[in-house]
């Protein structure tokens, strides 16, 4: 771990009681790549400490790009002046639970392949992935390896540290008009089969004639990367403890009733596997195995130490960092779907006549409380007949309540896909087929 106790352990001295830092130590090497040809390659290093300071019912916090002491007392003394000037607040008198100090946080082991990054190895797989498309194919995407050094510590002993690794590859198609895309990434590096790449990213790029747009209801099939989005941005708008106290979640006051399909079974867990594991959140709580949805019915929420009497009085691990760019509410960080029964073909054959997603672009929240969202699709988007992709459907913009499309599901697929989101460090989901009704195509 590049991040120094003692260090840190200083800053904690200066900055004095109340304290709490989140520092993040960021390491990546990143390959980039276009019209089949590598158009950069650099890496990146970067110090993050955050500071956060509650005493006497009044909380501050602020942020450095180092722990040299000069710095950190420059902070000191403007923190110290931001608390003097604030008036108590009801909300930091009753912040929560403390750290549990004795629980132990799961290891995360960091990966070879990523701590001894090689150029070389990316190189291969560019190389690798372009020489397997047809030499009428253009590939752009990127090929990123990281190294998070984590530390979470505060003035009353807690110190936590983990060191977290990640390689991960998307690979972008495009030939005559057509494009497909692959995402995978790992925490090992050698875990990742690149050489399944090209053989995917052709069959995707099927030569099949382009359809008209179809309007109105139909049945969609969503493969894994669309139902990433979809799984992650419900699980950001819907399954905080905030959002669940305050009444703006679509789920508020619903603990135990049936909230999505009876066939979703929903569960946060950074420690499995199958998932980018992760010991502990900004707060330096466990991350703790959570039943969010089982088969359909609210069984519970992710929260942090201020909403922890909605889980127990034990925090889940699942605060966020102070400043966050996407809220200060507890969210999900690692959503794990279970799997159904059916292999994709079947889904496709039930499916019938309708609509193949490969991938959503990404999803806006506009209606958190009605789970309204917009969002469009992007790449390898067919059109079915009778169970068979028959043609190219025109790239569209959806808007919809996710609650209604996780309550018009058919079926579930039987194989899951690792993925992520900017604002969650790991959602597994299978393919789902839903409806007709609650997509409809404009």
């Amino acid at each position: 771990m590049s991040i120094d106790q003692a260090q840190v352990e200083q800053a904690l001295e200066i900055l004095g009681e109340g304290t709490r830092l989140d520092v993040l130590g960021e390491n990546a090497d990143l390959l980039r790549y276009a019209e089949s040809e590598i158009t950069a390659q650099h890496s990146e290093r970067r110090l993050r400490v955050r500071v956060r300071i509650s005493r006497d019912g009044r909380a501050v916090a602020g942020s450095l790009e180092t722990l040299e002491p000069a710095a950190v007392r420059v902070l000191a003394d403007r923190l110290t002046a931001a608390l003097a000037e604030l008036p108590p607040s009801p909300a930091h008198a009753a912040a929560g639970s403390a750290a549990d100090l004795s629980a132990e946080t799961p290891e995360v082991p960091a990966a070879r392949s990523v701590l001894e990054s090689d150029p070389a190895v990316r190189h291969r797989w560019f190389a690798t992935v372009r020489d397997g498309l047809d030499p009428s194919t253009r590939l752009g995407g990127a090929i990123r390896y990281d190294v998070l050094d984590r530390v979470v510590a505060d003035s009353t002993g807690l110190f936590r540290a983990e060191t977290l690794t990640k390689a991960s590859i998307q690979a972008i198609a495009k030939q005559d008009g057509r494009s497909a895309s692959v995402k995978l990434m790992h925490r090992d590096a050698d875990q990742i089969p690149i050489e399944e790449i090209p053989g995917r990213l052709r069959q995707a790029l099927i030569p099949l004639p382009f359809g008209e747009a179809h309007h109105g209801t139909c049945r969609v099939l969503l493969k894994p990367q669309a139902v990433n989005s979809l799984i992650a941005t419900y699980g950001y708008a819907a399954l905080g403890a905030n959002g669940y106290a305050t009444g703006r979640s679509a789920v508020s006051g619903r603990l135990g009733e049936q909230v999505v399909s009876e066939l979703i079974t929903l569960v946060d867990d950074g420690t499995d596997p199958d998932g980018l594991a992760s010991a502990f959140d900004a707060e330096g709580n466990v991350r703790r195995r959570t039943p969010l949805i089982e088969r359909g019915v609210l069984k519970g929420v992710v929260s942090d130490r201020r909403r922890a009497s909605l889980t127990g009085g034990v925090p889940t691990g699942h605060a966020v960092p102070d400043g966050w760019r996407f809220g200060g509410d507890p969210v999900p960080s690692h959503l794990l779907l279970a799997p159904g029964e059916a292999a994709d073909d079947e889904l496709l054959a039930e499916c019938g006549s309708g609509l193949v997603v490969n991938r959503l672009d990404y999803l806006r929240v506009l209606h958190p409380k009605e789970t309204l969202v917009t969002g469009t699709t992007r790449d390898a988007t067919y059109w079915a007949e009778n169970g068979k992709v028959v043609a190219w459907h025109p790239q569209l913009r959806f808007t919809f309540r996710m609650d209604e499309v996780l309550n018009a599901v058919l079926g579930i697929g039987s194989v899951r896909e690792r993925c992520d989101q900017t604002f969650m460090e790991s959602v597994v989901v299978p393919s789902l087929l839903i409806d007709a009704g609650p997509l409809v195509l404009p």
